[in-house]
């Protein structure tokens, strides 16, 4: 999960490679800023005068401004179904999916008041490779299904790794994309893989670009069912770390959206040099947030173990598009993930309820070149000045950054500038507990989702929430809005309330 050692290797290094990312960075900040005003035209030379230069490099991102108001009224949301199917429609498709809300709780938590489990991650991906009949395509971080300390819940990797293992050898086509091997993750498993024929594997080197990682955890299996979350293909995120993801099965139109996002870094792992300036057209897509793609939903009762199709009396209808990161990695109409999170920032018209595991206004991984950046701060300042009740949960371990407080502190500071009353940010700060052979393990026990929930919308991803996730590092992410019913947020809903109401979350206060 940390990436410090490999994004260190930034923009500094070589004077080329650094002017090419300060150049995409700052592009990248004034489409970020500029994309929710009104609509009049700005010129290059007036939207320059609005950065400032600090230390003659670094630039700061500049405010978003402020939309108008959103009506107030707060509907309460109802109980969802523990599975949900919907039809997805786009101007040449129609096809039922189905949508399922997965998690990784550590061992040892309990949730006393949400006795309703998700389904894990373990089941859902052996699920996926159980069933796979022609393609897995991963994209990974870092590979560590098989422990070499033979943890006792570590069993659970290595099963993963051998289903697929027996994907592979069933002539199930395995291909992965990963973050290039270093001394920090030598990625053994997919060199296994490799080595024996079971798959083909690709490095994607973001260090050409000029900084950052491949973060990006998805799957894509029969071009048909697809998986995005926080977990990565480590045998601590099944069984030693919190996470949050999502599979749908039976949609082709949102795998193969997804699947062109793997094709980019497939590509660009074949390639010298930077991105081209024109992707291929067959790289392009049409689903936006000015273009979801609209779905129209059923909901399965398990409690009764039938299928009750509501949609001709009380339609549960939605809109849905994936994200992406860094810019320069998005081709013609793929929505930058920080304008997705923004989006749903600025149509929330009751609250916002946000869970990372990392947050703050900064880069934090470019050593003494680093420069603030309140793109998220600003969105999250103006909801709650416009009157949106606004809760962060925010995770801590013992890799949290320490100035994280300070700048969340600055968050609550802001309350007593607030005009409406009644309406604020609320700071809860997240612990996963561990003995002491839980707190040995390196890297594990803690809070690792990244997902957003409004009375609007929901939001999941792959990055964590500091500047150079969004500026420099390989992610995606997927936002679900609803239209009629809140039924699909509501899941979301659901796991957030349950996590602020835990021992585990205590408030941050001045």
């Amino acid at each position: 999960m940390t990436i410090t050692h490999s994004l260190r290797n930034g923009c500094s290094k070589l004077v080329s490679v650094r002017k090419f990312c300060e150049k995409r960075v700052l592009a990248s900040e004034l489409q970020v800023s500029h994309q929710k005003d009104s609509g009049a035209s700005s010129s290059p030379s007036s939207l320059l005068t609005k950065l400032r230069n600090q230390n003659g490099t670094e630039k700061q991102a500049i405010h978003y401004a402020n939309r108008k108001d959103f009506p107030h009224n707060h509907q309460t949301l109802a109980k969802g179904a523990n599975d949900i199917n919907f039809l997805s429609k786009n101007a040449n498709n129609v096809e039922e999916c189905h949508f399922d809300l997965i998690e990784t709780i550590p061992t040892g938590m309990k949730f006393s008041n949400f006795p309703n489990a998700n389904t894990s991650t373990f089941a859902a991906w052996k699920d996926l490779l159980k069933n796979a009949e022609k393609s897995v395509d991963i994209v990974a971080f870092y590979w560590t299904l098989r422990d070499e300390t033979n943890y006792e819940t570590s069993w659970q990797g290595a099963e993963i790794f051998n289903d697929l293992v027996s994907a592979a050898e069933r002539n199930v086509k395995l291909r992965i994309v990963q973050h290039s091997p270093d001394s920090k993750f030598s990625q053994k498993d997919s060199a296994y893989l490799s080595m024996q024929g079971l798959a083909e594997v690709r490095n994607l080197d973001f260090r050409r670009f000029g900084s950052g990682v491949l973060h990006t955890k998805m799957w894509i299996v029969d071009s048909k069912h697809v998986y995005i979350g926080s977990a990565n293909m480590d045998w601590r995120s099944l069984t030693e770390v919190k996470e949050l993801g999502v599979v749908l099965r039976n949609c082709p139109v949102i795998a193969n959206d997804l699947h062109k996002i793997f094709s980019v870094y497939w590509q660009m792992s074949d390639r010298d040099g930077f991105p081209p300036r024109n992707w291929p057209s067959d790289l392009q897509t049409n689903i936006s947030n000015k273009r979801p793609l609209n779905i129209k939903c059923s909901m399965t009762d398990s409690d009764k173990n039938k299928q009750h199709d509501i949609a001709s009396s009380d339609d549960i209808k939605g809109r849905m598009f994936i994200s992406s990161s860094p810019p320069t990695l998005n081709p013609s109409g793929r929505e930058d993930d920080i304008n997705a999170i923004i989006s749903v920032i600025q149509n929330a018209s009751s609250f916002i309820r946000i869970s990372v595991m990392e947050y703050l206004p900064a880069t934090v991984f470019l050593r003494n070149k680093n420069y603030y950046w309140p793109v998220i701060d600003n969105a999250i300042r103006a909801a709650a000045y416009r009157g949106i009740n606004v809760e962060l949960l925010i995770s801590h371990w013992r890799y949290s950054k320490k100035d994280v407080i300070s700048h969340l502190k600055s968050l609550l500071q802001f309350n007593d500038g607030l005009p409406r009353k009644g309406k604020r940010i609320q700071i809860k700060i997240h612990n996963v507990p561990s003995d002491e052979k839980q707190a040995a393990i390196d890297h594990a026990r803690v809070n690792h989702a990244k997902y957003m929930v409004t009375d609007k919308a929901a939001y999941i991803g792959t990055n964590n929430w500091t500047a150079d996730y969004f500026l420099f590092t390989g992610g995606v992410g997927m936002v679900i809005e609803a239209v009629d019913s809140p039924v699909i947020i509501e899941k979301f809903n659901q796991v957030f309330v349950r996590d602020w109401e835990s021992p585990y979350a205590t408030p941050l206060e001045l």
